[in-house]
């Protein structure tokens, strides 16, 4: 079957200018977290995109990407920052709290770190980087038996968690 001229030239044009959210060798890099050697491009390839008001809804996942690399980089205040906005326009992502609690523990302070993981576990029970998280920050607590528990709940949902 083939488009009228005029409706393949509407395709291509909706296609191009379509944002490359994912795609993008600036998206690609942002999305490099956990490198420390990445660290100054990937922040700079999050500004690009925090700056670009195409990519306004896609700003949050920036931030997220942005608060991993300062945490990365153990910038723990840009990092909180950065979550704490992240978390404001984007309530629902369970990877945001996973990571604010990640800097809660490299903080000192588990209380914070075990709400942040509650929070990302009732977004979504089955994600088990929270589990094994929040199961490692009890143990620090003390509480070894819930926290053996949330990292064997973890390491059913993927095995390799702890790897």
């Amino acid at each position: 079957m083939r488009l009228p001229t005029c409706g393949m030239l509407v395709f291509v044009a909706l296609t191009a200018a379509a944002p490359a959210f994912g795609q993008s060798a600036d998206w690609k890099q942002c999305a490099d977290v956990n490198n420390r050697d990445a660290v100054a491009r990937s922040l700079a390839a999050c500004n690009r995109i925090l700056k670009d008001s195409r990519e306004a809804q896609n700003h949050p996942m920036a931030l997220r990407n942005r608060c991993g690399i300062y945490y990365t980089n153990d910038g723990y205040e840009h990092a909180l920052a950065d979550c704490n906005l992240a978390a404001r326009r984007e309530p629902q992502s369970a990877i945001v709290y996973d990571r604010r609690g990640l800097i809660w523990r490299a903080k000192g302070d588990n209380d914070r770190a075990i709400a942040d993981y509650d929070q990302a576990i009732r977004i979504n029970p089955n994600y088990a980087r929270a589990l094994y998280h929040r199961g490692t920050a009890k143990q620090a607590k003390g509480d070894t038996a819930g926290g053996d528990a949330d990292i064997a709940r973890a390491k059913q949902i993927d095995p390799d968690i702890d790897k």
